[in-house]
């Protein structure tokens, strides 16, 4: 970016190189000669070493900064950047420096070149109460990703003991389960006790369940199954508190809370994960294409000549996963036209999931619509099917055959 092979847009810019310790700021400007002049400097990612990058672009001039959203380095930077400057943040994949010349110096030189002529497309950063939420919301999804796992792992510790109880229960850890592997756990005749404590809805399987419970279970594993279980009610009052927090954080937007659930498969929860991924403001996309790209729902592009089908782009993957989510939801919800859609997808394409792809990014363009409208979903009204042209034909002639009398 030394030649002036286009405009400069801002004439002082400034490009970071961010890292875990240290981040390296080169600043350009035009020259006497009008040539780009640049300016290089080092500081640490400690806040008083912010501070300094910030006195520093502020005593220069610097219009613009810009930097690569590459893993959470930036965050702290643009934290502290945040209100004083005016800020880029733009993909890496968009900003690669070229083969060879990968240094910290030589990258945030590249950077500031692009930033001064304004080449950079700018990531979407929400605003810092979003910021927080989606903090909490994906802390969640770690929380039930850990849980699953652990119950996955108590099921696995029962199966090498040849206690087959989840070929028996649909949910191995409800209210009949949880009873039954707290008995175990303790070391109780569970055989004994089964009548006390099933629920009355699993009476029917007390035969299946005995058979099922009839291997022993040794000392150790039990011990190792006390620890899981306690490790399992931690995890779960863990996603109790944070599931308050997230309701505390998302309270100030009960309004778009309420539109987005409207919208058939959307609850409380993926509500919350929607609006803090997106925000509330959805001028920041021109169409509802941009925020299904985004969001990674939308086809991807594939052309030689002639269009093609092509994988799905990548995108926002907690955005992604909360509206296939939904989409899922959604085709089983009654008297709704997004189940009919579904099923005429699996006909027509013949993948199942394909179809809950083109479902969820229908549920992309409905929320984009209905943000920017600031309206609650209504159902559409269904059409009559179209008439073949022999209907239409033989009611044109009756028609005209009683015309004529």
């Amino acid at each position: 970016m030394d030649r002036e092979v286009a405009e400069v847009i801002h004439p002082v810019a400034c490009g970071l190189d961010v890292h875990s310790a240290i981040l390296v700021a080169c600043l350009v400007r035009s020259g006497p000669s009008g040539g780009p002049r640049y300016e290089e400097r080092s500081f640490p990612t400690a806040l008083q070493g912010l501070r300094e990058l910030r006195d520093w672009l502020f005593a220069s001039g610097c219009q613009v900064v810009g930097m690569e959203a590459t893993g959470v380095y930036w965050m702290p930077v643009f934290a502290a950047l945040e209100g004083h400057v005016q800020m880029t943040v733009g993909n890496p994949n968009h900003m690669q420096n070229l083969r060879g010349h990968k240094t910290d110096r030589k990258d945030a030189k590249w950077i500031a070149g692009l930033v001064r002529h304004d080449l950079i497309r700018p990531s979407f950063v929400p605003k810092q109460e979003f910021r927080d939420a989606r903090e909490l919301t994906r802390f969640r999804r770690q929380l039930i990703q850990a849980r699953t796992s652990m119950r996955n792992e108590v099921q696995r510790l029962l199966a090498r003991q040849g206690i087959t109880l989840g070929t028996v229960l649909s949910n191995v850890f409800g209210t009949s389960g949880m009873a039954i592997l707290e008995s175990l756990a303790e070391g109780r005749s569970v055989v004994d006790e089964l009548p006390k404590l099933i629920h009355h809805s699993v009476k029917k399987k007390l035969g299946m369940l005995t058979a099922a419970l009839e291997a022993p279970l040794f000392p150790v594993p039990r011990k190792l199954l006390a620890l899981q279980l306690k490790r399992l009610e931690v995890v779960e009052e863990n996603i109790q508190d944070v599931e308050g927090l997230i309701a505390a954080q998302m309270a100030p937007h009960k309004q778009q809370l309420e539109l987005l659930m409207s919208i058939p498969g959307i609850s409380l929860t993926s509500a919350c994960v929607i609006l803090a991924e997106i925000g509330v403001d959805m001028s920041v996309w021109p169409t509802e294409k941009h925020l299904s790209a985004w969001a990674g729902v939308a086809p991807g592009c594939r052309e030689w000549r002639q269009n093609m089908r092509a994988a799905a782009r990548k995108g926002n993957p907690y955005l992604c996963s909360a509206l296939m989510e939904c989409a899922i939801a959604a085709v089983k919800a009654k008297d709704c036209h997004l189940g009919g859609k579904y099923r005429h997808l699996c006909a027509q394409i013949g993948s199942k999931k394909k179809a809950l792809m083109a479902i969820a990014r229908k549920l992309a363009v409905i929320i984009y619509r209905l943000m920017s409208k600031g309206a609650t979903y209504q159902e559409p009204i269904s059409q009559p099917p179209p008439l073949s042209p022999a209907t239409v034909a033989s009611r044109g002639t009756f028609a005209t055959s009683k015309n004529s009398v």
